[in-house]
């Protein structure tokens, strides 16, 4: 089984954070995202990954092959941001047989039961296996309509009603990679656009109407790091999953500082006279001193002194610092220091 996993959008919803690298490599409860899609996957991977990248797509192959240099991965470049469908396209010469192929979307961190998508298929004979998620409100996302023997329909973007609430997200099993293939290529020859874009939606209804049986598998969670609010949620999340430093407290004790769990802290962190969380992950060679850190993201080799950190994310090797007060404040005071 080949994995493809488009990665080449610019992130701009990121930035200023994008500016200097792809949005996969931004950290999130101590990893990068495309490190926690790799890690969730890892069932999946054992065969030829394909990574479409763009934007700094050197930074990504050079951080894959020095994270996970057992897999078998292979680069595509996208030059130019034409969309879903133009991407799998260029994957051409991975997808002229009739192998399967699974298709992921690098813009979430999806937990699932991945072995099932395969096995989903072979049960019901479906061609393409979905994962979904019920939504409540279904109008920021593409959705599928199923009929009663659980079979999609039709795919719906952005719908204006709730009618149909299972949202598409992102990580699909072909039967055939040639069918796959032939279906973007379709679409990129009839050139079907909207604003300017290839989307894979459009290859989708050609295989429906080709007579294609694509079914759903639901899955647990789904964690978007598409927006700076979101990848804070994310970390929030993950962190209280398990993916926290189960020794955090024991260095607050030895390293004189005050850890409020969960937190991720790196093993090079440096933390002095300070309160750490919750919901906190501080990267490699972070320094904090006289701060308060909660729920917020310090990357790599930044230094905090004398500041109260809050909802935040700060970039690599940024420095923020404030500065100590003497007051002598009497009764019935109120002061505000900003």
């Amino acid at each position: 089984m080949r994995v493809i996993i488009l990665l080449g959008g610019y992130g701009s919803r990121m930035r200023p954070h994008t500016w200097s690298r792809p949005k996969p490599l931004l950290n999130v409860a101590g990893n990068t995202v495309l490190g926690h899609i790799l890690d969730q996957m890892a069932e999946l991977t054992t065969g030829e990954v394909i990574f479409v990248v763009g934007y700094k797509g050197n930074q990504i192959e050079a951080w894959v092959r020095e994270n996970y240099p057992h897999l078998d991965s292979h680069f595509v470049i996208q030059e130019e941001a034409l969309g879903q469908a133009h991407a799998v396209w260029l994957c051409r010469e991975y997808l002229q047989n009739d192998e399967d192929v699974v298709l992921a979307f690098g813009d979430g961190i999806i937990e699932a039961d991945f072995g099932q998508l395969k096995v989903k298929g072979e049960e019901t004979g479906a061609d393409a296996v979905f994962t979904v998620q019920p939504v409540e409100d279904p109008s920021s996302f593409g959705v599928v309509a199923v009929n009663d023997e659980g079979y999609v329909t039709r795919f719906i973007e952005k719908p204006q009603t709730a009618e149909h609430s299972l949202a598409v997200v992102g990580i699909n099993w072909f039967r055939s990679a040639r069918d796959l293939f032939h279906a973007v290529d379709r679409v990129m020859k009839e050139n079907r656009q909207t604003l300017g874009e290839y989307f894979m939606a459009d290859a989708y209804e050609l295989l429906l109407e080709d007579g294609y049986r694509i079914t759903t598998l639901n899955i647990k969670h789904w964690y978007d790091a598409g927006q700076p609010q979101n990848i804070l949620d994310t970390n929030m999340h993950l962190l209280g999953m398990g993916y926290h430093s189960p020794e955090a407290i024991e260095r607050s004790y030895a390293e004189e500082f005050m850890v409020v769990p969960p937190v991720y802290l790196h093993p090079t962190a440096r933390v002095k006279n300070s309160v750490i969380g919750p919901y906190a992950t501080l990267e490699a060679g972070v320094v904090v001193r006289d701060s308060i850190v909660r729920n917020s993201i310090v990357d790599s080799g930044a230094v905090l002194e004398n500041v109260i950190v809050e909802n935040s994310l700060i970039g690599e090797k940024a420095e923020v610092t404030g500065r100590a007060q003497s007051l002598f404040i009497g009764d019935n005071a109120r002061v505000n220091l900003k």
